[in-house]
């Protein structure tokens, strides 16, 4: 957990306090609260987040800052009805993040909203489910339809699936991306420049992002852009929905059933899958991936073990967990 100063003018307190006991749009003052320590995509989650627990308070006519122990038990308590673990904690972090920043008593300290945490921790287990994996063959059965496509959506939707999956590129990476950052061989493939990362791409995927340069007229900034509906190339990089949606339309375009739905995850899930099957180690693909430690890619690969040895390194045992 960051260390975040908290509010020590008792009138400034008081005014942020009024603030942030109602709905909040603006993610400047987030911004402002956490002294600029978070990213745009935290700072946005832990606004939402607020959001939700305010609009469960104001149902209840109950104060939401401070919020007693038994308010946040109770929302949480419904919102494990609807939500994974994952969304549990991150809603137990946001409200506890918001006292503190406003110096008041964390209720999310509290022995019963840490038991009951707990216990959905128990209940919930195993209710995380990967991204459908995007593998090797589906690229190369939307290959036969879309390597010569000449429609720009079609070109830039095969270049972005065939990168994402070879350079197994993180969504920020690929929006990330620039024309500065990619090196043209003569002989025509090319190599992606990713932070301190030189990462090179096969014949397939280097010539659909050829032609996606050329077709899209891209020379400049970002690689990936907005396509409208008439199919003009427009100047705003791609968000994470946009990705999103490129993943999901190579579902529908493979046939795939509704039930496995591919989204920006699924490439890197993919290619962890393609890669461990071919007998390449879990550190290897750990290097090639670019991940911190070897939990992520041994869970994408299944190996259950040795995703819960490293993320017992990284964990502490709560007081309640002892």
């Amino acid at each position: 957990m960051k260390k975040i100063p908290t509010i020590s003018n008792e009138s400034e307190k008081q005014r942020s306090i009024q603030t942030f006991s109602l709905p909040i749009e603006d993610v400047e003052v987030w911004k402002i609260l956490t002294h600029q320590q978070y990213s745009a995509n935290t700072l946005l989650a832990f606004k939402n987040d607020w959001n939700h627990f305010l609009s469960f308070c104001l149902e209840k006519h109950a104060c939401a800052l401070p919020a007693s122990v038994k308010i946040v038990h109770e929302f949480i308590d419904q919102m494990a009805q609807k939500r994974k673990l994952a969304s549990l904690k991150r809603y137990i972090v946001t409200i506890g993040l918001v006292h503190r920043c406003h110096a008041l008593p964390d209720p999310c300290r509290h022995t019963e909203v840490r038991l009951v945490l707990n216990r959905y921790r128990l209940e919930k287990q195993d209710d995380y489910k990967n991204a459908a994996a995007f593998r090797d063959d589906h690229l190369q059965r939307l290959a036969e339809h879309f390597s010569l496509a000449t429609k720009p959506k079609d070109v830039r939707d095969f270049a972005i699936w065939s990168i994402m999956f070879e350079a197994m590129l993180k969504r920020s990476e690929l929006t990330a991306l620039t024309v500065e950052h990619l090196e043209i061989a003569p002989s025509g493939l090319i190599t992606l420049n990713v932070k301190e990362h030189a990462i090179g791409l096969s014949t397939l995927a280097s010539q659909a992002l050829q032609r996606w340069l050329t077709i899209g007229i891209i020379e400049t900034g970002n690689v990936f852009r907005r396509i409208d509906r008439h199919g003009n190339v427009g100047d705003q990089p791609l968000d994470h929905s946009s990705i999103y949606r490129v993943f999901r339309r190579a579902g529908d375009e493979l046939g795939i059933s509704h039930d496995t739905i591919f989204s920006g995850q699924s490439p890197r899930v993919g290619a962890v899958k393609d890669l461990s099957d071919a007998g390449v180690s879990i550190h290897d693909i750990q290097s090639q991936g670019r991940w911190k430690s070897p939990a992520m890619p041994a869970q994408y690969a299944g190996h259950k073990d040795k995703h819960d040895t490293e993320i017992a390194k990284y964990v502490k045992n709560k007081p309640w967990q002892k």
